[in-house]
């Protein structure tokens, strides 16, 4: 659902080429009626398939929301209903107190029936219980690749008081519609930062860290989240800075990433990454740096693959019995 957005049209992309989940439905609101491959030319397979705008009959085992903020709690009670597994790559179950989701989004939630039963699918950290889930809430792409470096190193209680994450993302991340950051002649041989200190996926991130890392009261870390846009279409590179670790903690946070993630195909740790060896890849890459007197980490993802799309057909893999590698590409796409 939402299949001309740039994560809905990834995922198609991506499920195209999937050998065990079929594509049956796909709906647009704006494109109802017309052929797939009319809308995305690029397909492997699926092009004759006819897009819709009514979700209601659909006999399927599992659905994958690529709806704007508000869209989602109107359809996701009634997929549940009928049995059907939803991913949702949207933010509205992501945030488990409702009032900082109002407060994020500026509007009440309208599930507050099923918003605690949400599975947050940050994958490599939630394995069992994404298995057993019928309801994920796909992590945004900023936390993504925030949160997988940080999370290992929050529930060892090696971070310290304050987190500075600097990160910046591929135009492709603000979506399809044009704005003045995204617009070429703003965004082409620029990098600007925006949302400073009130971005929508610093409250997800400082929620998730908490929540998930294990903190309470005061041991949790407060971090400080600022997004860059920066001129590629595609990619997110996050630089964050640990103040007041020593430098040679580098060797006990890389033991500890490692051995978290030694059974995770898709998350890798070696030298500071560039964006060409994870884009059009689920994969993140991981990267520890002593930088005196304090620690440097380093995480890089594709924002519509591993930060959306990929790795909800992760989630939906691991929801359906099958191995979580099925249909997703696991190498970058350059040097």
């Amino acid at each position: 659902m939402g299949a001309s957005g740039y994560l809905g049209s990834e995922a198609l992309r991506l499920l195209a080429q999937h050998p065990d989940l079929k594509l049956t439905h796909a709906v647009s609101s704006h494109h109802a009626g017309e052929k797939l491959g009319s809308l995305c030319p690029w397909l492997s397979s699926g092009r004759d398939l006819v897009l819709t705008s009514d979700a209601s009959a659909m006999d399927v085992d599992v659905a994958l929301l690529a709806l704007p903020s508000g869209e989602a709690p109107a359809l996701v009670p009634g997929l549940l209903e009928r049995g059907i597994r939803v991913v949702d790559m949207g933010p509205d179950y992501r945030l488990k107190d409702p009032e900082v989701y109002q407060a994020t989004y500026g509007r009440p939630h309208a599930d507050l029936d099923h918003l605690p039963e949400a599975v947050y699918g940050l994958t490599e950290l939630a394995r069992e219980e994404v298995a057993k889930a019928r309801l994920i809430a796909n992590p945004g792409c900023y936390p993504t690749a925030t949160l997988l470096a940080l999370l290992p190193l929050a529930r060892e209680r090696l971070l310290p008081p304050h987190i500075i994450v600097d990160a910046k993302s591929g135009t492709s991340g603000a979506g399809t519609t044009p704005g003045p950051l995204t617009h070429h002649p703003q965004a082409g041989a620029s990098v600007n930062a925006y949302g400073e200190g009130k971005h929508r996926h610093g409250p997800e991130i400082r929620e998730a860290l908490t929540l998930l890392g294990g903190a309470v009261g005061e041991e949790a870390s407060q971090v400080t989240f600022v997004p860059h846009i920066v001129p590629v279409v595609r990619g997110i590179l996050c630089t964050i800075y640990a103040p007041g670790v020593p430098a040679g903690a580098v060797e006990t946070w890389t033991q500890t990433l490692a051995q978290t993630y030694a059974n995770s195909p898709f998350v890798r740790l070696g030298p500071v990454p560039k964006l060409p060896w994870v884009q059009g890849s689920n994969a993140c890459q991981l990267a520890t740096q002593a930088a005196p007197p304090s620690v440097v980490l380093f995480s890089a993802i594709d924002n519509l693959v591993k930060g959306g799309a990929g790795q909800a057909i992760q989630n939906a893999n691991l929801m359906m019995g099958l191995p979580e590698t099925a249909g997703l590409p696991q190498g970058g796409l350059g040097p």
